[in-house]
């Protein structure tokens, strides 16, 4: 079968650039012909030290933008990028040398996918800026990208430390928003006589659920002192009336906390548990025992 010339031509511009051969379709003969994939432009993105494009990621570079020059820019930013992928990726999501090399600036070592994220995200440089003139100790630039993911905006650290949690800290902020709370979930545990809370506490009662329903519940097995480590140690443990009647004719030296917390289904080595939640989980069983 007789090969024409074009597709002679592109077997050859493709071997010369990255030492073998492939099989090129039609289709994709035709692509690199429509695009402008041509033998100059496959030498300079392999002299630009990308080396493993396949011939869709080639046509796609075309199609995108990404040019030898973008590939070297990238680099003199700092970004020493080869992946193909990456590299369409930061023409559609628009990050360009100057973006890269200023957010190195802001944040230090970044890499592909960080950028790409910030861009997705709306992670700019102005962004990072007023979250760091509040004072916030960010311990990972990704937390800059779950900020935004999550809604922590400057306006929402101004009202979280009017609430009280003047000292929160960036990963609280981002807890709070996931566990949603908020200014009625506060007022409802105020009403429970839950004021001054730490963050940890705020979102220990958020997390495992605790309301003015479950304080009478705890109330009816005569519990008392209803804290809010108490409470949450309540849940932790699943305080019910079997449980109030094993323990009630029973030493506290006697019982094994570590066997109350496996019959509530909690697993593991119980690292897990604060030493603050540790004392009020041995309070309620004291309570809960002779």
């Amino acid at each position: 079968m007789r090969v024409s010339v074009l597709a002679a031509l592109l077997v050859f511009q493709v071997t010369t650039a990255f030492g073998q051969a492939p099989r090129l379709t039609a289709d994709e003969r035709r692509a690199f012909q429509i695009h402008g994939v041509t033998e100059s432009f496959i030498r300079g993105i392999a002299d630009a030290g990308v080396k493993d494009a396949s011939a869709q990621e080639l046509i796609a570079f075309r199609i995108h933008g990404v040019s030898p020059s973008f590939v070297q820019e990238l680099e003199e930013a700092g970004i020493d990028e080869s992946d193909p992928q990456d590299l369409i990726a930061f023409r559609i999501h628009r990050v360009t040398p100057e973006f890269a090399r200023e957010m190195r600036s802001l944040l230090g070592r970044v890499d592909g996918s960080e950028l790409v994220s910030y861009r997705i995200h709306r992670v700019t440089p102005d962004f990072i800026a007023e979250m760091d003139d509040l004072g916030l100790e960010v311990e990972h630039p990704g937390e800059y990208t779950a900020f935004r993911i999550h809604g922590v905006s400057p306006e929402y650290v101004a009202q979280v430390r009017g609430w009280g949690f003047s000292d929160i800290q960036s990963g609280d902020l981002i807890a709070f928003r996931i566990h949603r709370i908020d200014a009625d979930f506060l007022d409802e545990m105020a009403d429970l006589g839950l004021i001054n809370l730490s963050t940890r506490q705020a979102l220990r009662l958020r997390i495992y659920r605790v309301d003015a329903r479950y304080r009478e519940e705890m109330r009816d097995l005569g519990l008392t002192n209803f804290t809010a480590d108490r409470l949450v140690a309540m849940k932790i443990l699943e305080v019910d009336r079997r449980l109030v009647r094993d323990l009630s004719d029973q030493r506290y030296e006697d019982v094994s906390i570590e066997r109350l917390l496996r019959r509530a289904g909690r697993k593991g080595d119980y690292k897990w548990i604060e030493d603050d939640l540790r004392s009020a989980i041995g309070s309620v069983v004291r309570d809960l025992t002779r």
